[in-house]
């Protein structure tokens, strides 16, 4: 009840609008509970005085135990008794207690109504705070609006009050109305109208060949850069003119030489004995006659025969050294090369050679190994020979050997990458789009006889290589054509297209395919130069990153950061503190670099 009250006053003091009605029903309700409580306490005096009026202890007992709760049974079992000198009190007790019973549950029903009465009057109450916070809600806007109400007003009414002035002027109401005053005013009007329009004259004429600003710093910017190119190319012009001035002396020189040996090749005609036409040997040499050219280039007979034979038997005859000095241990030298003394020199073929280099490359891509190829090739000979000597004497062979038949490609690519002159992923790249290719072709093969019709061939083509040209899906279609079946030529022996086997030249498919992956990269290269354009002497990193960005806008951060490395030598960390470096050498690093296409130019 206690709760109830303090409940109903709280909501009086916060609910203020209807303030009036909560306290008639809080007083209402307090005025029942009192009246109810002073009943109840009236019946249990009025009770309590009637049974102390008995003598007998044990009768007042009863009664106040059957009022209190106690079992009705009891107070009936002690009555009933026929010693008991109050029997005769019985069924006047019995009615009271009925009496008292039923004016509890009378209390009970008004309690639970009252208690009803207090849960409509809570429900009342929510309603009537929602509605006073709606109330609350309306009034606030309410007054937002009459202020802007009033802010409108008094604007309207400042309006009104000028417009009533210029409506007083104009009708010549007021002090504005003198004709003579209005005729002054009209002169000074025309006489100050004329001095601006005077003015204004002075001002055009004054100002007739002035440059706006902004078109002023526009051309004093573009000065300044012209003035910069002028000076690039002033500076390129004269080391142009310096190297042309030398190629001029050196063409002088060799003018000269080349009288006095054409003069000398005319005496020897006259008097030496005839000798071979050796370019006929050129049909027999692979890479025809500009590779002949190379390898007998300046050499006597005795050393073309020698050229030749080696070149037919594809073994190194012993004109070279048998023992070759070694390099010592000093930090300079590579890792696979350190040794003292001197070693016996095998004077490995190509086919041997050969060997060894896939079998380095096979073990390597096998174990994904990062290391740079001199570590690697130091520990693979460390785990085949324990003598240091033996080591020595393979490794020293090795270098012996590329240098000898560098010419080979796939030879001269392994020197390369081995002296770090060429990235090792150029290697990869050859491999992996070859791989690419067999593997497609092999999951078009639903037979596994190693046949696919050209169509399905050319879908593989083109799904490999999506970026390359007709003409040369052509020419790859073309070296494919030559691999038909006998028995129907609409099918392609693709298994023959590719070497099979280590140590094994490469066909003439993976050499086309080769070929025209560095002759892709030279374009794209080509690009990235005339990107950066000529005139310039040194180049940045972000101006190459530019230039790719521009000429590859597919590449991802990730090559980006790949090629940006090679070029500059250095690591991504450093790549923002990292110089410019020439273009020379920027070109050079690009030739021998993975730099790959990785989209279209739009």
């Amino acid at each position: 009840m206690m709760v109830v009250e303090a409940t109903l006053a709280q909501l009086i003091q916060m609910v203020r609008p209807y303030n009036t009605l909560l306290a008639l029903i809080h007083h209402g309700y307090h005025h029942i509970l009192q009246h109810l409580q002073a009943y109840v306490r009236k019946l249990k005096i009025t009770e309590v005085l009637r049974l102390i009026s008995h003598s007998d202890i044990h009768v007042v007992k009863n009664s106040y135990y059957s009022y209190t709760g106690w079992p009705y049974k009891l107070f009936s079992v002690m009555l009933d008794k026929t010693d008991n000198p109050y029997g005769k009190m019985r069924a006047e007790e019995l009615c009271r207690l009925r009496e008292l019973e039923s004016l509890t549950s009378e209390l009970s029903a008004e309690l639970e109504n009252v208690e009803s009465q207090r849960d409509y009057l809570k429900e009342q109450l929510t309603k009537a705070e929602g509605a006073f916070e709606e109330e609350h809600q309306k009034a606030v806007c309410m007054a937002e609006e009459k202020k802007k109400l009033e802010a409108h007003f008094l604007e309207a009414k400042v309006e009104a009050g000028g417009l009533k002035k210029k409506l007083e002027n104009y009708l010549g109401e007021g002090p504005g109305s003198d004709p003579q005053l209005l005729k002054i005013a009209l002169s000074k009007c025309r006489e100050e109208l004329a001095s601006k329009a005077r003015l204004l004259q002075d001002m055009e004429r004054q100002y007739r060949e002035v440059v706006p600003r902004a078109d002023f710093d526009r051309q004093q910017r573009r000065l300044n850069s012209l003035a910069a190119s002028h000076k690039q190319l002033s500076h390129v012009h004269e080391m142009l003119k310096e190297q042309h001035e030398a190629l001029l002396c050196s063409y002088e020189q060799v003018v000269t030489e080349r009288d006095g040996l054409s003069e000398e090749n005319q005496a020897l005609r006259r008097a030496a004995t005839p000798r071979p036409e050796w370019n006929r040997v050129a049909e027999y040499i692979e890479g025809g006659i500009s590779r002949w050219r190379e390898l007998s280039y300046g050499k006597t007979s005795d050393q073309t025969v020698d050229v030749l034979i080696s070149e037919l038997t594809g073994s190194q005859l012993t004109t070279t050294s048998e023992f070759i000095d070694c390099k010592g241990n000093e930090p300079g030298v590579p890792a696979y090369l350190r040794y003292e003394g001197s070693v016996r020199n095998r004077r490995l073929g190509k086919r041997d050679l050969m060997l060894i280099i896939d079998d380095i490359w096979g073990i390597k891509r096998k174990l994904c190994n990062k290391d740079p190829m001199e570590h690697f090739v130091d520990q693979y000979f460390k785990e085949r020979y324990h003598l240091e000597e033996v080591r020595a004497e393979w490794c020293y062979s090795l270098a012996d050997g590329c240098q000898r038949l560098a010419h080979e490609e796939q030879i001269g690519l392994f020197w390369g990458i081995l002296c770090g002159q060429v990235q090792e992923q150029v290697y990869h790249y050859q491999v992996d789009i070859v791989n690419n290719l067999y593997n497609t072709l092999k999951s078009k093969d639903s037979s596994e006889k190693g046949l696919i019709n050209r169509s399905a061939f050319l879908e593989c083509i083109k799904e490999v290589f999506p970026l390359k040209t007709d003409d040369h899906i052509q020419v790859l279609m073309d070296i494919a054509a030559r691999a038909a079946s006998l028995k129907d030529p609409s099918l392609i022996k693709y298994h023959n297209l590719f070497p099979q086997g280590s140590g094994t030249e490469r066909t003439t498919l993976v050499n086309e395919i080769v070929q025209q992956a560095r002759d892709e990269q030279d374009v794209y290269i080509q690009e990235v130069l005339d990107e950066l354009g000529y005139a310039a002497m040194d180049v940045a990193v972000h101006e190459l990153s530019r230039a790719l960005t521009i000429v590859d806008p597919r590449i991802e951060q990730r090559d980006l950061d790949a090629y940006l490395e090679w070029v500059f030598n250095t690591t991504r960390d450093q790549l923002k503190k990292t110089p410019p470096i020439p273009l020379p050498l920027l070109a050079a690093r690009l030739q021998t670099g993975h730099i790959v296409r990785v989209g279209a130019k739009t």
